[in-house]
Protein backbone atom coordinates (compact mmCIF):
# COMPACT_ATOMS: atom_id res chain seq x y z
CA UNK A 1 0.00 0.00 0.00
CA UNK A 2 1.39 3.39 -1.02
CA UNK A 3 1.80 6.24 1.45
CA UNK A 4 -1.00 8.17 -0.26
CA UNK A 5 -3.40 5.22 0.01
CA UNK A 6 -2.53 4.85 3.70
CA UNK A 7 -3.31 8.53 4.28
CA UNK A 8 -6.65 8.18 2.49
CA UNK A 9 -7.51 5.08 4.54
CA UNK A 10 -6.59 6.82 7.81
CA UNK A 11 -8.62 9.90 6.88
CA UNK A 12 -11.64 7.74 6.04
CA UNK A 13 -11.29 5.84 9.33
CA UNK A 14 -11.11 9.11 11.27
CA UNK A 15 -14.29 10.43 9.63
CA UNK A 16 -16.21 7.21 10.30
CA UNK A 17 -15.05 7.27 13.93
CA UNK A 18 -16.19 10.91 14.27
CA UNK A 19 -19.61 10.08 12.83
CA UNK A 20 -20.02 6.93 14.95
CA UNK A 21 -19.12 8.79 18.15
CA UNK A 22 -21.63 11.55 17.41
CA UNK A 23 -24.47 9.18 16.53
CA UNK A 24 -23.75 6.95 19.53
CA UNK A 25 -23.78 9.97 21.83
CA UNK A 26 -27.08 11.22 20.33
CA UNK A 27 -28.70 7.84 21.04
CA UNK A 28 -27.31 7.39 24.54
CA UNK A 29 -28.03 10.93 25.72
CA UNK A 30 -31.61 10.81 24.47
CA UNK A 31 -31.30 13.23 21.54
CA UNK A 32 -32.51 10.34 19.40
CA UNK A 33 -35.43 8.56 21.05
CA UNK A 34 -36.41 4.89 20.99
CA UNK A 35 -38.27 4.02 17.79
CA UNK A 36 -37.17 7.19 15.99
CA UNK A 37 -35.81 6.97 12.45
CA UNK A 38 -32.19 7.99 12.03
CA UNK A 39 -32.30 9.79 8.69
CA UNK A 40 -28.97 9.55 6.89
CA UNK A 41 -29.37 12.72 4.81
CA UNK A 42 -30.14 14.86 7.85
CA UNK A 43 -27.17 13.59 9.82
CA UNK A 44 -24.85 13.87 6.83
CA UNK A 45 -25.80 17.57 6.60
CA UNK A 46 -25.55 18.10 10.36
CA UNK A 47 -22.10 16.51 10.63
CA UNK A 48 -20.96 17.93 7.27
CA UNK A 49 -19.99 14.56 5.79
CA UNK A 50 -21.13 12.42 2.89
CA UNK A 51 -23.64 9.60 3.35
CA UNK A 52 -20.93 6.92 3.07
CA UNK A 53 -19.49 7.37 6.62
CA UNK A 54 -23.06 7.60 7.94
CA UNK A 55 -23.81 4.17 6.46
CA UNK A 56 -20.59 2.70 7.88
CA UNK A 57 -21.35 4.19 11.30
CA UNK A 58 -24.84 2.68 11.23
CA UNK A 59 -23.33 -0.74 10.54
CA UNK A 60 -21.24 -0.41 13.71
CA UNK A 61 -24.17 0.90 15.77
CA UNK A 62 -26.30 -2.02 14.60
CA UNK A 63 -23.64 -4.40 15.92
CA UNK A 64 -23.77 -2.53 19.23
CA UNK A 65 -27.55 -2.93 19.40
CA UNK A 66 -28.24 0.81 19.24
CA UNK A 67 -30.04 0.79 15.89
CA UNK A 68 -32.02 -1.76 13.91
CA UNK A 69 -32.03 -1.71 10.12
CA UNK A 70 -35.67 -2.18 9.10
CA UNK A 71 -36.65 -2.81 5.43
CA UNK A 72 -38.35 0.23 3.84
CA UNK A 73 -37.77 2.30 7.00
CA UNK A 74 -34.01 2.43 7.41
CA UNK A 75 -32.24 2.80 10.77
CA UNK A 76 -34.53 2.73 13.81
CA UNK A 77 -33.13 3.77 17.19
CA UNK A 78 -33.08 1.03 19.87
CA UNK A 79 -31.18 2.57 22.80
CA UNK A 80 -29.71 0.70 25.74
CA UNK A 81 -31.29 1.87 29.00
CA UNK A 82 -29.91 1.88 32.54
CA UNK A 83 -32.25 -1.00 33.38
CA UNK A 84 -30.86 -2.96 30.41
CA UNK A 85 -27.31 -2.43 31.68
CA UNK A 86 -28.21 -3.39 35.26
CA UNK A 87 -29.90 -6.59 34.11
CA UNK A 88 -27.31 -7.66 31.56
CA UNK A 89 -24.24 -7.02 33.71
CA UNK A 90 -25.66 -8.61 36.87
CA UNK A 91 -26.62 -11.74 34.93
CA UNK A 92 -23.24 -11.71 33.16
CA UNK A 93 -21.40 -11.44 36.48
CA UNK A 94 -23.24 -14.47 37.87
CA UNK A 95 -22.81 -16.59 34.74
CA UNK A 96 -19.27 -15.60 33.80
CA UNK A 97 -18.20 -15.95 37.42
CA UNK A 98 -19.56 -19.49 37.39
CA UNK A 99 -17.90 -20.26 34.06
CA UNK A 100 -14.40 -19.18 35.20
CA UNK A 101 -14.81 -21.05 38.51
CA UNK A 102 -15.56 -24.25 36.61
CA UNK A 103 -12.87 -23.50 34.03
CA UNK A 104 -9.86 -22.90 36.29
CA UNK A 105 -9.09 -26.56 37.23
CA UNK A 106 -8.88 -27.39 33.51
CA UNK A 107 -6.63 -24.54 32.38
CA UNK A 108 -3.23 -25.82 31.28
CA UNK A 109 0.16 -24.19 31.81
CA UNK A 110 0.06 -23.27 28.13
CA UNK A 111 -3.31 -21.55 28.68
CA UNK A 112 -1.89 -19.57 31.59
CA UNK A 113 1.12 -18.52 29.55
CA UNK A 114 -1.18 -17.38 26.76
CA UNK A 115 -3.25 -15.41 29.28
CA UNK A 116 -0.06 -13.67 30.38
CA UNK A 117 0.86 -12.82 26.79
CA UNK A 118 -2.56 -11.28 26.12
CA UNK A 119 -2.42 -9.37 29.40
CA UNK A 120 1.01 -7.91 28.59
CA UNK A 121 -0.14 -6.89 25.12
CA UNK A 122 -3.09 -5.02 26.63
CA UNK A 123 -0.92 -3.35 29.25
CA UNK A 124 1.61 -2.18 26.65
CA UNK A 125 -0.95 -0.94 24.14
CA UNK A 126 -1.19 2.82 23.75
CA UNK A 127 -4.93 3.44 23.57
CA UNK A 128 -6.08 5.61 20.68
CA UNK A 129 -8.83 5.64 18.06
CA UNK A 130 -6.53 3.56 15.83
CA UNK A 131 -5.77 0.89 18.47
CA UNK A 132 -9.19 0.72 20.14
CA UNK A 133 -10.36 -2.23 18.04
CA UNK A 134 -7.13 -4.09 18.85
CA UNK A 135 -7.76 -3.61 22.56
CA UNK A 136 -11.36 -4.80 22.23
CA UNK A 137 -10.17 -7.97 20.47
CA UNK A 138 -7.49 -8.63 23.13
CA UNK A 139 -10.00 -8.09 25.93
CA UNK A 140 -12.43 -10.55 24.33
CA UNK A 141 -9.63 -13.10 23.87
CA UNK A 142 -8.60 -12.74 27.54
CA UNK A 143 -12.10 -13.43 28.85
CA UNK A 144 -12.71 -16.24 26.37
CA UNK A 145 -9.49 -17.99 27.36
CA UNK A 146 -10.38 -17.65 31.05
CA UNK A 147 -13.56 -19.61 30.52
CA UNK A 148 -12.51 -22.13 27.91
CA UNK A 149 -11.87 -24.90 30.43
CA UNK A 150 -15.48 -24.87 31.64
CA UNK A 151 -17.22 -28.14 30.80
CA UNK A 152 -20.72 -26.60 30.85
CA UNK A 153 -21.56 -25.57 27.25
CA UNK A 154 -24.97 -24.14 28.16
CA UNK A 155 -23.38 -21.65 30.54
CA UNK A 156 -20.97 -20.59 27.78
CA UNK A 157 -23.85 -20.10 25.36
CA UNK A 158 -25.87 -18.01 27.80
CA UNK A 159 -22.92 -15.67 28.44
CA UNK A 160 -22.38 -15.22 24.71
CA UNK A 161 -26.02 -14.30 24.06
CA UNK A 162 -26.26 -11.56 26.70
CA UNK A 163 -25.17 -8.80 24.36
CA UNK A 164 -23.91 -5.26 25.14
CA UNK A 165 -20.21 -6.23 24.92
CA UNK A 166 -19.63 -4.27 21.68
CA UNK A 167 -20.90 -1.00 23.13
CA UNK A 168 -19.14 -1.07 26.50
CA UNK A 169 -15.50 -0.98 25.28
CA UNK A 170 -16.23 1.95 22.97
CA UNK A 171 -17.57 4.01 25.88
CA UNK A 172 -15.12 2.90 28.56
CA UNK A 173 -11.83 4.12 27.08
CA UNK A 174 -11.22 6.51 30.03
CA UNK A 175 -11.18 3.48 32.34
CA UNK A 176 -8.79 1.28 30.37
CA UNK A 177 -5.87 1.57 32.80
CA UNK A 178 -8.13 0.89 35.76
CA UNK A 179 -9.53 -2.10 33.89
CA UNK A 180 -6.01 -3.38 33.25
CA UNK A 181 -5.29 -3.41 36.98
CA UNK A 182 -8.34 -5.63 37.41
CA UNK A 183 -7.20 -7.90 34.57
CA UNK A 184 -3.82 -8.23 36.32
CA UNK A 185 -5.58 -9.27 39.55
CA UNK A 186 -7.63 -11.82 37.62
CA UNK A 187 -4.46 -13.31 36.12
CA UNK A 188 -2.77 -13.47 39.54
CA UNK A 189 -5.83 -15.29 40.92
CA UNK A 190 -5.49 -17.82 38.11
CA UNK A 191 -1.89 -18.47 39.15
CA UNK A 192 -2.95 -18.99 42.78
CA UNK A 193 -5.37 -21.64 41.60
CA UNK A 194 -8.36 -20.89 43.85
CA UNK A 195 -11.59 -21.19 41.76
CA UNK A 196 -13.76 -19.38 44.35
CA UNK A 197 -11.33 -16.45 44.53
CA UNK A 198 -11.22 -16.20 40.73
CA UNK A 199 -15.01 -16.20 40.55
CA UNK A 200 -15.23 -13.39 43.12
CA UNK A 201 -12.67 -11.20 41.31
CA UNK A 202 -14.32 -11.70 37.90
CA UNK A 203 -17.74 -10.85 39.33
CA UNK A 204 -16.31 -7.67 40.88
CA UNK A 205 -14.65 -6.74 37.57
CA UNK A 206 -17.90 -7.09 35.61
CA UNK A 207 -20.01 -5.17 38.14
CA UNK A 208 -17.39 -2.42 38.38
CA UNK A 209 -17.51 -2.12 34.58
CA UNK A 210 -21.29 -1.84 34.86
CA UNK A 211 -21.00 1.04 37.32
CA UNK A 212 -18.53 2.88 35.08
CA UNK A 213 -20.79 2.46 32.07
CA UNK A 214 -23.83 3.81 33.92
CA UNK A 215 -21.79 6.78 35.15
CA UNK A 216 -20.75 7.65 31.59
CA UNK A 217 -24.33 7.41 30.35
CA UNK A 218 -25.50 9.67 33.19
CA UNK A 219 -22.78 12.18 32.27
CA UNK A 220 -23.98 12.18 28.67
CA UNK A 221 -27.51 12.91 29.83
CA UNK A 222 -26.28 15.68 32.16
CA UNK A 223 -24.35 17.34 29.33
CA UNK A 224 -27.42 17.24 27.11
CA UNK A 225 -29.64 18.87 29.74
CA UNK A 226 -27.32 21.86 30.26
Amino acid sequence: MTLEKKRIKQAKSTIVHYVTENLRRAILDGTLQKGERLIQEEWADRLEVSRMPIREALTQLELEGLVEMVPNRGAIVTPITRDDIEEIFHVRALLEGLVVEKSLPFLTEEDKEQLKEILVQMENLEISDETNEVYIALNAAFHELLGQGCQWPRAHKMVNTLGISPIAPNLLKPYYRETQEEHRRIYEAVLRGDPAELRSIVEYHILHTKNNLIYIMEQLNTERSK
